[in-house]
């Protein structure tokens, strides 16, 4: 009878769901995360299917060294350093007596002395693969941070890894893979910087993304470099420019591009369709993205950690019909979508675009009450992209408008020196 990886099980527990915070991975979300990573790791030459079956497997000692790709990716998504912390030794062949000296003291001093082992003596990197493994690991952890810590807070651990990255590339990973890695932590310091309403830095972080993808010959990730350039620049108030890059994004996705990425960029083609006010054309974008989200199967596509499913594909119907004052849709779209909206910041942008609906059907108590909600979040957590928009919710109001008092007396704070 095998004997189960507690150790692996343990490190699992020990990370919080995606989907849902205060709890634990679970072994499908690991699955899920794992795939991604080796896509990520692979520049997108590998492709692999595991599910909460084979992560079973792993935790219950049925397979007891896994793949040399799959432990680099369980590492990168558990954030551990070595493959003793996960409980994966080599099948030992040969003389019985050549026990490896970290997995004797892990049995005869308890689990915990495995770890402590392993921390001080880190294993070495093998090769550039594993090398961009390691390299991206720390990025797919700060994406699934962004949701719910400070922009404030991240981008200086984010900025110093690009920095990082950027001279490993330049000196070591001058590879597909490299240039991968490396646009995507570009991408991920330009919404950063947008979020802190840095827009200068924000605009040539993006750019540099979709440089450092092109130079990778990765057309995927070139479109999903490009279409974020665009989103940023309708978000920014430019949604003529964003359409321009959106279409652009979508001539460089080939025959092989995954549903995921024509359903995303269909959701971002109605977001900027509705910036304009063409109604026509964000309906058409927004039953595009239903249709080719509906027939989606797998694990995500990297650079999607996660899947693109229909409750995603809500949230940005909520913004588009929100934008066109459908309140009725907008509020339909904005319940499909709370199951994705757990991180505080990601709800009150969504908690904004259906303040704009309400106010535009008459409902301006309800919308300033919503905005206010939302500017709070953005205030706690230092996103001047919330605090703009509950700025702009409320400069298109009258100026003299008695149900906007309080939203009033929260932007004036905004104002107020704050004491230690």
């Amino acid at each position: 009878m095998s004997e189960p990886n507690e150790l692996l099980r343990a490190a699992r527990i020990r990370v919080e769901s995606p989907t849902s915070p205060g709890e634990a991975m679970t072994r499908q979300e690991l699955a899920d995360a794992v795939n991604a990573q080796v896509y990520r790791a692979s520049g997108g030459a590998r492709v692999t299917t595991v599910d909460a079956n084979h992560v079973g497997k792993w935790e219950r000692g049925k397979i007891r060294w896994p793949a040399a790709y799959y432990r680099a990716a369980i590492r990168a998504v558990l954030d551990v350093t070595t493959d003793a912390e996960l409980g994966f030794a080599r099948p030992v062949r040969g003389n019985p007596d050549n026990v490896d000296r970290k997995t004797f003291l892990k049995t005869a001093l308890g689990t915990g002395a495995g770890v402590l082992v392993s921390h001080h003596v880190p294993g070495p990197v093998q090769d550039t693969r594993e090398l961009a493994a390691a390299v991206s690991g720390p990025t797919a952890h700060y994406r699934r941070m962004e949701s719910a810590v400070s922009s404030e807070q991240l981008a200086p651990a984010v900025d110093a890894h690009l920095a990082l990255t950027t001279g490993i590339v330049q000196t070591t990973l001058r590879t597909s893979t490299g240039f991968s890695v490396l646009a995507e932590v570009s991408g991920l310091a330009a919404w950063l910087a947008a979020d802190r309403g840095d827009n200068a830095t924000a605009r040539r972080r993006y750019s540099e993304a979709v440089s450092h993808a092109e130079r990778a010959d990765h057309p995927l990730l070139a479109s999903y470099m490009t279409a974020s350039l665009g989103h940023f620049a309708v978000e920014a108030g430019h949604p003529r420019q964003g359409v321009t890059l959106l279409d652009r994004a979508a001539t460089q996705l080939d025959k092989s591009a995954p549903d995921t990425a024509r359903a995303w960029l269909a959701s971002l083609h109605a977001v900027a369709h509705a910036a304009l006010g063409d109604q026509t054309a964000t309906l058409a974008a927004l039953r595009a993205a239903e249709k080719l989200t509906s027939r989606q199967r797998g694990e995500p596509h990297w650079p999607w950690v996660f899947t693109f499913d229909r409750a995603k594909v809500a949230r940005y119907q909520a913004g588009a019909l929100g934008r066109l004052g459908d309140l009725r849709a907008a509020t339909a779209a904005f319940d499909a979508a709370l199951p994705t909206l757990a991180g505080p910041k990601p709800r009150a942008l969504a908690q904004l675009d259906q303040a704009q609906a309400m106010a535009a059907a008459g409902l301006v108590a309800e919308g300033c009450q919503l905005t206010a909600e939302a500017l709070q979040v953005g205030r706690d957590f230092g996103s001047e992209r919330i605090i703009a928009r509950a700025r702009e919710f409320r400069a298109a109001l009258p100026a003299r408008t008695t149900a906007a008092r309080d939203l009033d007396d929260a932007l004036a704070a905004l104002y107020e020196t704050e004491t230690p």
